[in-house]
């Protein structure tokens, strides 16, 4: 009877996998742009409220969310129209964009005369929807002996720092501490950038030998992700000896900025972004506005009306526990049988007993996942 009771349950187990395996093959994969809207440049996803061509990108007043894609490159490149930079990825979870920026360079010849320079003059973000990340960004000034800084768009310092040489045998590869490169925090909410370096004289340099000793070339000054400087920058002489440009990436905030909170956001159910009703509404971290997330339990694009979707557990995984659990509950009633066992017409009727309290039990307590499942 037990055997059988088991065996009717595994198969009343295996209902859940099944159901959840048809529902995954009838619903298509979660919605990621608008309908009829381009969700791909080149390898690049591009989640809604981003978006290429009239109709596809939330245009709520500001500029940021609008794209454009150039496929006559080998390799397409997108960027956000009206501002003119590259975009290489797109989070929807984290509100994050990364983004690559060209290094500001200067050069100069063995009397200390400017011969080059080039890269990025300033970079607005002003009225747009992104911000520089305070906390995935550093202000980088490569070689020496240099102090790289940037203004906001009033004109005013922002932040800076000051990279100077020292003999070769006394700088340590792969820090960035103050000896041919430094590093600076930024502060939030950072919507403007022009970098600029100040580079110091030969008079300078003639009376303090702490601005003269193992100068570079080219000095350089960049906005970076904080990531780069561990993972890229080895502070050995190829970095030191550059004289080429070079782009990096940046980490650039973005949130739904045309009002201050989600309290704000609210009032105007028409202008709200946050569409699917398995959405919550989250307030910037980074400088105003508000971001939307999926509900707990829930993933996809809260900005789309049905960009929510439930997270199902690994049919495979569900499927092996399930048969795993009666049939070891099996082996341990018949342990338990074994052990109990007696000879006496008194001991078979509570053996009797006992076997059908353990069968009602066992089938409560397997029955009741089953119902739980379902």
């Amino acid at each position: 009877m037990v055997t059988t009771l088991i065996m009717q349950l595994v198969l009343l187990l295996l209902l859940p996998v099944t159901r959840v395996s048809a529902q995954e093959q009838q619903h298509p994969p979660p919605q990621v742009a608008r309908p009829g809207c381009r969700d791909k440049c080149g390898n690049i996803t591009i989640p809604y409220p981003f978006g290429i061509g009239a109709g596809c990108f939330r245009d709520d007043g500001r500029g940021g969310f609008q794209l454009e894609c150039n496929d006559t490159r080998s390799t397409p490149r997108l960027t956000v129209t009206g501002y003119g930079i590259r975009i290489t990825g797109l989070s929807v979870a984290s509100s994050e964009a990364r983004a690559h920026l060209r290094a500001t360079r200067r050069c100069y010849d063995n009397k200390g005369r400017l011969v080059s320079q080039s890269g990025a003059t300033f970079v607005p973000l002003v009225g747009s929807h992104y911000l520089f990340s305070q906390a995935r960004n550093r202000l980088v000034t490569l070689g020496c002996s240099s102090l790289g800084y940037f203004i906001d768009a009033l004109g005013y310092y922002v932040s800076g720092c000051m990279a100077v040489c020292r003999p070769q045998q006394f700088t340590t590869p792969g820090s960035c501490t103050g000896v041919a490169c430094c590093q600076s925090a930024i502060p939030p909410a950072v919507d403007y950038y022009e970098p600029f370096l100040l580079d110091f004289t030969k008079e300078h340099r003639d009376r303090d030998i702490a601005f003269y000793s193992n100068k570079t070339t080219c000095r350089y000054v960049f906005l970076v992700e904080t990531k780069w400087l561990s993972t890229r920058y080895t502070g050995d002489s190829e970095y030191l000896n550059w004289t080429k440009d070079f782009a990096v990436p940046v980490i650039l905030d973005w949130a739904i900025r045309n009002v201050g909170n989600c309290s704000a956001a609210r009032r105007n159910t028409t202008d709200y972004a946050c569409q699917s009703m398995l959405s919550d509404c989250i307030d910037s971290e980074d400088g105003t506005g508000y971001r939307c997330n999926c509900s707990k339990g829930y993933e996809g694009n809260p900005y789309l009306q049905d960009g929510c979707r439930g997270i199902h557990p690994c049919p495979v995984l569900l499927f092996c526990f399930l048969l795993l659990l009666p049939l070891h509950l099996m082996n341990c009633f018949a342990k338990w049988k074994t052990s109990t066992s007696v000879n006496t017409k008194k001991s078979n009727h509570a053996t009797a007993s006992a076997q059908i309290l353990w069968e009602a039990t066992l089938a409560n307590v397997l029955l009741g996942p089953v119902e739980m499942l379902r």
